[in-house]
């Protein structure tokens, strides 16, 4: 297997900062970097060898095939250091080169074409990592994928993609999680996610599933406040969420501590 390559930091800069007059090659059919940098140097090799194929399953409609493809990036790059995984240059040379048919039927950009602005920044925010913080990773196309199966993956289980299911069955359930800060360990993200197991009709949707998920997500983030989320094991997750549930079902509402 080749090993994967990664931008130079200067391209990256420079590919970033041109994002409004590139906009029209984002609806190119194949890949553009090498012209965008002509005669300069834009990446390089590294050691980084994937454990299989990097091959993500088309989107076909509103068949996303988020969790498969969740399951084929993690499973090409079990291994990658918490170091490799938070560095925008990886990311961003899949986006635009190894996963760029992917991405341009994921996320195709000359429907926003009539909005540049809009254009530019679903650009900005799934072709790049925008930011240095957790949020961007999990807006950028190809990191979201990854992050999406690490933080959920369960090698005790007989399917250890099986909570990585749940985390993708609503997208209010992946935002409620994970774009707080209660998702950047992974026990609490297990916690919650076998809570919503054990409690499997707050997964059928509609107002009130999605209200009282969105509460618990909070109270669970509030009492980060209170103790060290970081220090609970995935039971403590279970049973402090529960008694939360059980409160919100007595009284009949959303939320017990409204």
């Amino acid at each position: 297997m080749k090993p994967l390559n990664i931008l130079k930091e200067n391209f990256a800069i420079k590919l970033a900062g041109s994002i409004s007059d590139n906009l029209t090659r984002y609806k190119r059919d194949k890949p553009w970097l090498a012209e965008f940098a002509g005669s300069s140097s834009w990446d390089f090799e590294t050691g980084l060898v994937p454990a299989e194929a990097l091959a993500l399953a088309m989107p076909d409609g509103d068949n996303l095939k988020d969790l498969e493809n969740a399951i084929r990036m993690h499973s090409a790059l079990p291994s990658l250091t918490p170091v490799q995984a938070r560095d925008p240059r990886l990311w961003t040379h899949l986006t635009h080169v190894e996963l760029w048919e992917y991405m341009r039927r994921r996320w195709p950009v000359e429907k926003h074409l009539s909005n540049k602005q809009r254009a530019r920044n679903i650009i900005e925010s799934r072709y790049f990592v925008a930011r240095n913080e957790s949020r961007a990773l999990l807006r950028n196309g190809a990191a979201r994928l990854w992050w999406l199966a690490k933080l959920s993956h369960d090698e005790t289980r007989d399917n250890p993609y099986e909570l990585t299911g749940i985390l993708l069955s609503t997208l209010d359930i992946t935002q409620q999680i994970l774009e707080r800060s209660l998702g950047r360990a992974p026990a609490i993200v297990h916690g919650f996610l076998e809570f919503l197991q054990i409690n499997p009709e707050l997964l059928g949707g509609g107002n009130v599933s999605r209200e009282r998920i969105r509460q618990l997500a909070k109270f669970l983030n509030l009492n980060g406040g209170v103790c060290l989320l970081d220090c609970l094991s995935d039971t403590n997750v279970i049973a402090m969420l529960q008694g939360e549930y059980d409160q919100m079902r007595a009284q009949g509402g959303a939320s017990a501590s409204a």
